[in-house]
């Protein structure tokens, strides 16, 4: 969205561009065939340039491959054309340069929080002290000083969540990739969970990269808004959000946040042409006729 920016927006915004770029994304496309045959495209032609520190989310309708695109930077799922460059080297697969936090709570049941953030800490070779020295200063960070002996269990889901950004962000990736991460969670506990992700982001040197469904959520995490089309998924903008940082949830009522949630939605459910027949579920009425609801 090409708009003039308040002088100290503008400024913030002229900081970013001046960082350098630390995932680079290019005429990136995928497609598979179907049990009947045929070719179908996820998304194609995509291009998307993240800087250091960046806090970038990605909205679109469902189908548009938003999870399918995070899990190829992730290196989980392979391209059918482009590439995908992390500090300019090309990404195969899975490494411990990308931190990766699922919808679904992932963590080990049998281990303890603290375990479980030392998991990947072990894995890259770190001593015992070292890994649990590490984990209890990531712990503290997300907020959990005191569970480290808790299990997965005896958690909350919001709970669940930052410990899996506390282990995520415990092999200090350059880039967390975040696949809707507070889907599951109710209004009130999502709130509280986008507000300590916006702390940690202050205080880690990471680049954030957060698919969501959530329009409020997406412009009020994000530096920038990347808004995918379906069918084949495409990248049709790429929105500035024009607030400032540190965020506070009354911005939300602010015009610049409404503006920027309408332009968002126009780009992804556009007005239906004028004369154009509201479309209709195909409904069978299970009620008495007459009886009707106003």
């Amino acid at each position: 969205m090409s708009v003039a920016h308040p002088p100290e927006v503008a400024a913030r915004f002229g900081r970013i561009r001046q960082r350098p770029v630390v995932l680079e994304v290019e005429q990136l496309g995928k497609s598979f065939v179907s049990p009947g045959g045929e070719t179908v495209r996820v998304f194609d032609g995509v291009d998307l340039s993240i800087r250091r520190r960046e806090f970038i989310t990605v909205v679109g309708p469902s189908g548009c491959g938003k999870s399918t695109f995070i899990r190829m930077v992730a290196g989980l799922e392979t391209a059918t054309s482009g590439r995908i460059l992390l500090d300019g080297e090309a990404v195969v697969g899975p490494g411990a340069d990308r931190g990766m936090v699922f919808q679904a709570y992932t963590l080990f049941p049998w281990l303890s929080v603290k375990r479980n953030v030392m998991f990947g800490l072990l894995q890259a070779g770190r001593s015992e002290a070292s890994a649990s020295s590490e984990a209890c200063v990531w712990l503290e960070m997300v907020g959990l000083k005191g569970f480290e002996n808790h299990h997965p269990a005896q958690l909350s889901g919001g709970m669940k969540q930052r410990v899996a950004i506390a282990r995520a962000l415990a092999n200090k990736p350059r880039i967390l990739l975040m696949d809707e991460p507070f889907g599951a969670l109710d209004a009130q506990t999502r709130a509280e969970m986008q507000d300590y992700l916006l702390q940690i982001y202050r205080n880690v040197d990471a680049t954030i990269l957060f698919i969501t469904h959530d329009l409020d959520e997406a412009v009020y995490l994000a530096d920038r808004v990347v808004v995918m089309g379906r069918k084949p998924g495409r990248v049709i903008e790429t929105v500035d959000v024009p607030l400032l940082r540190p965020r506070d949830p009354q911005m939300a009522f602010t015009d610049d946040f409404l503006a920027t949630k309408r332009h968002i939605e126009h780009l992804i459910h556009p007005p239906e042409p004028a004369g154009t027949e509201k479309r209709k579920a195909p409904i069978t009425r299970m009620t008495v006729v007459g009886d009707e609801v106003y």
